[in-house]
């Protein structure tokens, strides 16, 4: 592969995962790094012997010696940022939500086809070896026609009243919380597993705790503990509880289930797919896993390796047999498929590689606007064609 000069723009949480996986990338080449606290950014270019810290985002994305830029911000910042670096002509990997809303992300999307940039949204979960290896499954037939799909993604650190974090302020995050975070995973799980779209939803989405405690003398990260602070009551209208029911082309049925405030439950995610010849389910915490579903035969237990997955999947399991991987392994296995997607491109040749680009950002953002749209309405919502 050839060198990509890559600026990271955020170095909180997410920031400095795409840092730690960027360093395992061999044709990457961490040229620079921003953030509004410069200390934070000071620190993690010292840590790191990365070579520019940019007093701007926009100072990143102008440097002509910048390839690519990571956009690492939160939600509010995504559209902006990404905008700027697309028309600056550089590649862009961005967090999820893509955007507040579908206006903004079929923007993202038009301007990506006008300058062929390559881009990526963060939707790592689908590139754990045995979720590769599951929708190769699925795709092939083995479990015949998909019949129904269903889930959860449960989290507890925003169960107390004193839990806080900018994905609570519509200004920051948008018109969704739970939704626009965790079920965009999941949905994107949903419909890459399954190959198919989803078209209606029916959505109870709810705020359970509608006044917390915002820390009034310090900046309060995310998944970040805080003691000895003062606090103001902040009313919250986003949802940190979301129930939807789901349609889907070719006549499958969903339904999934998402909180925050599931005491206990760190980051779990269960993703179960129903066919006319068998079954199969995925849990985060037995990652390695996928489980195997017959009617007339015993269940099995399929775990990843680089010899028995599905030809095609087989890269993504990059240790022997039996050595488990984890979290951020499936992000660098993005990582990977994104570089190799702009080096191909480099090289004039069309990609080889699924990756959710900003097309799969901006159909998750069509399915939030419509479980919005029902949750409103009481009624069933179509999702707007993209």
């Amino acid at each position: 592969m050839s060198k990509c000069n890559v600026a990271v723009i955020g170095t909180g949480y997410m920031g400095m995962v795409h840092i730690d996986q960027l360093m395992r990338v061999p044709s990457v080449q961490i040229l620079g790094i921003s953030d509004k606290n410069v200390k934070l950014a000071s620190y993690a270019a010292s840590r790191y012997e990365i070579p520019k810290v940019y007093s701007d985002a926009r100072e990143a994305i102008e440097d002509k010696d910048v390839d690519v830029i990571h956009n690492c911000t939160p939600s509010s910042l995504h559209f902006e940022l990404s905008k700027l670096a697309i028309s600056a002509g550089k590649d862009v990997f961005s967090e999820k939500p893509l955007a507040l809303n579908s206006r903004e992300s079929a923007e993202l999307v038009g301007l990506a086809r006008e300058y062929g940039a390559v881009t990526a949204v963060n939707f790592c979960y689908r590139y754990y070896p045995v979720v590769q290896h599951a929708a190769a499954r699925v795709a092939r037939g083995d479990i015949g026609r998909v019949y129904s799909i269903m889930g959860s993604f449960l989290q507890d650190w925003l169960l107390y009243e004193t839990d806080y974090s900018w994905r609570l302020d519509p200004r920051m995050a948008g018109s969704s919380n739970i939704i626009g975070d965790l079920g965009s995973h999941w949905c994107d799980l949903a419909q890459f597993i399954s190959g198919l779209k989803i078209t209606e939803v029916m959505a109870e989405l709810r705020t359970i705790l509608p006044v917390r405690k915002w820390p009034k003398n310090t900046e309060t990260l995310t998944f970040s503990q805080a003691t000895d602070i003062e606090y103001e009551d902040v009313p919250i209208t986003l949802d940190d509880y979301g129930a939807l029911l789901l349609r889907f082309n070719d006549g499958a049925s969903g339904t999934f289930i998402t909180s925050q405030l599931a005491a206990g439950r760190k980051a779990e995610i269960s993703i179960e797919i129903y066919g006319s010849d068998g079954s199969l389910a995925w849990e985060h915490g037995k990652s390695t896993e996928l489980w195997l579903g017959h009617r007339n035969e015993a269940n099995q237990i399929f775990v990843e390796s680089p010899i028995l997955q599905v030809e095609g999947t087989r890269r993504y399991a990059r240790l022997p047999s039996g050595h488990p991987m984890g979290y951020m392994d499936a992000v660098l296995n993005l990582l990977i498929d994104f570089y190799r997607a702009i080096d191909m491109r480099r090289e004039g040749k069309e990609p080889d590689v699924q990756l959710p680009d900003f097309t799969a950002g901006h159909t998750e953002m069509l399915v939030l606007e419509a479980a919005i749209v029902s949750m409103r309405s009481g009624g069933w919502a179509k999702v707007a064609a993209e």
